[in-house]
């Protein structure tokens, strides 16, 4: 095993140092890096839980509201849509031969 067939190398995902071999295309070691950031207590994390539980019940509450009242604002637009045709196109309708 020669020097210049073993290599360090930075792991991209979780930062850990790893010494390869080139020639037997093994990992001979591995360096795990330092932790970093704060750990939470369990209490902390339970009350983050609870938020972003009650966050999604009330997007999904807000979204079953609008499921329901859909029929409701799809009539009324078509409706509106409805009358405005009947009163007619609003002017010459253009076809394209006519931009010519």
């Amino acid at each position: 095993m020669s020097q210049e067939s073993v290599f360090c190398v930075t792991c991209p995902c979780c930062g850990a140092l790893l010494k390869l071999d080139a020639e037997k295309r093994v990992v001979l070691s591995h360096e795990t890096p330092p932790e970093t950031g704060e750990k939470t207590s369990f209490e902390e994390r339970l009350k983050v839980l609870d938020a972003e539980k009650r966050i999604a019940e009330e997007k999904f509450q807000e979204s079953v509201r609008a499921e329901k009242s859909k029929k409701e604002v799809l009539e009324k637009k078509f409706q509106d849509l409805f009358e405005k045709a009947k009163q007619g196109p609003a002017g010459p309708v253009k076809r394209d031969i006519d931009l010519d």
